[in-house]
Formats: structure tokens, sequence, C-alpha cells
């Protein structure tokens, strides 16, 4: 892990629940059952970090305003993965984090297979 992607933030701890909003396209319906999972594109950003919220400092119901679905997924992935999870509040959010460095595909596909539904798309 690049220690320059951290600049001494404050690392989210490993165990802690990340929520991640989505948008419209946000998932796949599979052929032939139907069922909905979510897309790796949710997790792939080409000039910004990936914006998430800490499931403890938040609700499902604040996390997913303007968006269309959540999925939650462990902290411990992403920086499994080489990422750096930071803690990010910003105004109206302090439960803001980013998910820091470069998420090829590969790496979008298994946080997308490792996210669970927290409310599942409409």
């Amino acid at each position: 892990m690049d220690d320059s992607l951290t600049d001494d933030i404050p690392q989210v701890d490993d165990g802690e629940m990340l929520f991640r909003k989505l948008t419209v396209r946000g998932w796949i319906v599979k052929k032939g059952d139907g069922a909905i999972r979510p897309s790796s594109a949710v997790f792939i950003s080409r000039f910004d970090p990936i914006s998430v919220d800490i499931a403890s400092k938040t609700t499902p119901e604040e996390s997913i305003k303007e968006a269309f679905a959540l999925v939650g997924l462990i902290a411990g992935l992403p920086k499994s993965l080489g990422c750096p999870v930071v803690e990010d509040p910003i105004e109206g959010n302090p439960a803001h984090a980013l998910i820091k460095g470069k998420i090829t595909k590969s790496k979008a596909r298994q946080l997308a297979t490792a996210s669970s539904w927290i409310i599942p798309p409409c």
C-alpha cells in the first residue's frame, strides 16, 4: 500500500462495514434467473477515490439519499487489495470515507462480488 495515499489521515478499521450508493446503472440483472447483483462499475473511478459511508456512523436510510440502492462491504477487503480506506467527513455527512488507490477491473469485480445488498433496488 502506498502510504502517500493516506497522508496521516485516519484509516477505517478493517472490520467496519462500508455503505456504497448505487444509482440507476449500478446493478446487473442476470439472464435466466433474473437475480440482481451489484455492478463492478460502481467500484471504478478513473480520477477520484470511491466515496463510501462508514456504517457505524450513519444509517442505511441516511446513506441512500439521492440513490436507488445500497450495498455493504467490509473495509478490510479494499485494504487487502492495496486500496486504503480513509475517513473523510464532509459537511452534512460525518460518516463519509474514501477508498483510495488504483482500482482495476479485477479489484472492482472482487469488491462487487463481496458486496451484499443493504437496500436492494426496487
